[in-house]
């Protein structure tokens, strides 16, 4: 399977519970989509009218496609999705979370960029956590070897991704 295909199932099978904006791609070139996620959980006493507590939670997913990954291109797309994804979020009172995830979907990627993948530990706290924080995950699928790698916060990414490499 081609990278351009295996892009394109990624994003349909976001494309039920996120919001898919592939407009992006336009301002950055191996972007291929950002998938947008927004929840909202809360707690009530007899009617929604009288909210106990409410706690909101984002994901914003860049999906990357690349013939070839090495480190300074992992670099690259990581600073994008830190400057661009810190503008997204807006902590508030009610903000729980926000998640920032590089998915990067390539033929082959160096041992660099392998392990500079699972070792980002990039997290911010806003205010002290009181406005809750900034965590970032990664995921990469390597097309020619099946290989994936995440990162510590990335395991629900490499079930997925994994699940995409049998696929193809």
């Amino acid at each position: 399977m081609d990278i351009t295909t295996t892009v394109q199932e990624l994003i349909n099978s976001y494309r039920r519970y996120y919001d898919i904006h592939e407009e992006e791609a336009a301002s950055f070139p191996e972007l291929a989509a950002r998938c947008d996620l927004h929840m909202t959980q809360s707690n009530y006493v007899l009617s929604k009218k009288n909210v106990l507590w409410s706690a909101d939670s984002h994901e914003y997913c860049y999906i990357f496609e690349a013939d070839h990954l090495d480190l300074d291109t992992y670099r690259r797309f990581e600073d994008y999705v830190y400057r661009n994804g810190m503008e997204l979020i807006d902590p508030k009172p009610g903000h729980m979370c926000s998640v920032l995830s590089v998915i990067v979907i390539c033929k082959s990627a160096s041992p660099d960029a392998r392990r500079a993948m699972k070792h980002c530990h990039i997290h911010k706290n806003f205010r002290f956590s009181l406005d809750g924080w900034m965590d970032m995950r990664t995921g990469l699928l390597e097309l020619e070897s099946g290989h994936v790698v995440t990162n510590m916060s990335g395991h629900e990414a490499k079930k997925h991704l994994q699940q995409l490499a049998k696929a193809s």
